[in-house]
C-alpha cells in the first residue's frame, strides 16, 4: 500500500469515526419543564412534584429527592413515569418554605441525566391521607397550576463515557494511520 492511501485510509477512518460517535452524545432526553416551576411561590406544598421531559425516561432508577428547608426529604413512595412524565408525591404535613428538588432519571437511551431546582411553599400541605384512587391518577398528570419553566442550569449528563470512546477512537485511528506509513516507509527501503 503506497503512503499516499495509508494517509488517506487514516484520515477517512478518523472522519468516520468522529462522525459516528458525535450523534450518541446529543441523543440524551431534556427536561422540558417542572411543576411547580423553578422559582416558583404556591400557596401550599403540592401532593405532587411532576418532570417533563421530550422523550419517555426509563422508570428503572428513577429518584426524585424533595427536600425540605431543614433538608429532610418529603418525597413519598417511588417516582411515577407515565409517557414523558415523571411524578413524585409529597408526604402529607410537608411544612411551608423553600424547597429544593434533586432528581436523577434514567434517559430513554439509558444514561443518566440529573438536575436540581427550587420552589417555595407559603403554607404548609395538609395533614390528611391523600385518596388513593384520585391521587393516583392526578399525580401522573402535570398540574395546570403550576408553571412550566425550561431546562434548569443545574441540569447536567453525568456520564461522560461517550467523549472518551471518541477521544480514544480517534487515537486508535491515528495511531494506526502512523503505523501505516511507518510500515510503508520501510517497504520502500527493503
Amino acid at each position: 500500500m503506497s503512503r499516499r492511501r495509508a494517509v488517506a485510509l487514516a484520515l477517512v477512518l478518523t472522519l468516520a469515526g468522529l462522525g459516528l460517535g458525535a450523534p450518541a452524545a446529543q441523543a440524551h432526553d431534556q427536561l422540558t419543564g417542572t411543576t411547580p416551576g423553578d422559582g416558583a411561590t404556591v400557596s401550599t406544598v403540592p401532593e405532587t412534584i411532576t418532570l417533563r421531559f421530550n422523550e419517555t425516561p426509563i422508570a428503572l432508577g428513577a429518584q426524585v429527592k424533595v427536600l425540605d428547608p431543614a433538608g429532610d426529604d418529603q418525597a413519598d413512595g417511588s417516582v411515577r413515569i407515565t409517557d414523558t412524565t415523571a411524578a413524585q408525591a409529597i408526604k402529607p404535613g410537608a411544612p411551608a418554605g423553600r424547597y429544593t428538588v434533586d432528581w436523577r432519571i434514567v434517559s430513554s437511551d439509558s444514561h443518566p441525566i440529573e438536575g436540581t431546582f427550587t420552589f417555595t411553599a407559603t403554607a404548609a400541605s395538609s395533614a390528611g391521607p391523600t385518596t388513593s384512587a384520585a391521587g393516583a391518577s392526578s399525580a401522573a398528570t402535570p398540574s395546570s397550576t403550576g408553571s412550566s419553566a425550561p431546562a434548569p442550569a443545574g441540569t447536567s449528563d453525568s456520564n461522560p463515557l461517550p467523549v472518551v470512546v471518541i477521544v480514544v477512537g480517534v487515537l486508535l485511528l491515528a495511531g494506526f494511520g502512523w503505523w501505516m506509513v511507518l510500515s510503508g516507509r520501510r517497504r520502500g527501503q527493503d
